[in-house]
């Protein structure tokens, strides 16, 4: 009884849950990518490789306020890892439709 009290209120965290390409050009599309805890990255692709630039902490409720610090390490791994696999499944999905400029 309480091993399934404590599986019920278990968190998963390190879910990406949405993405957006905010600028970069066509040959190096910029991203954000949000996930469950408050964190948010942001990179760039570079051919087929994601490069991290930036992280945001986003809520009342997020990571960094419940930890004191930012995620790095493996962490940052795992969540750059979790980025391009999101950002690859909504490239076939056609989700990133806004036009990007062309590299000059």
């Amino acid at each position: 009884m309480l091993q399934d009290n404590s599986i019920r209120y278990q968190h998963h965290f390190m879910k990406p849950i949405s993405s957006l390409v905010n600028g970069g050009t066509k040959q190096k599309p910029r991203y954000s990518v949000h996930f469950d805890d408050g964190i948010t990255l942001i990179v760039h692709m570079s051919g087929d490789e994601i490069v991290y630039e930036n992280m945001l902490s986003v809520g009342l409720d997020t990571y960094y306020l419940k930890t004191g610090k930012w995620p790095k390490g493996k962490q940052l791994e795992k969540r750059l890892n979790l980025a391009k696999e999101f950002i690859g499944k909504n490239k076939k999905n056609n989700r990133y439709r806004k036009k990007l400029a062309d590299e000059n």
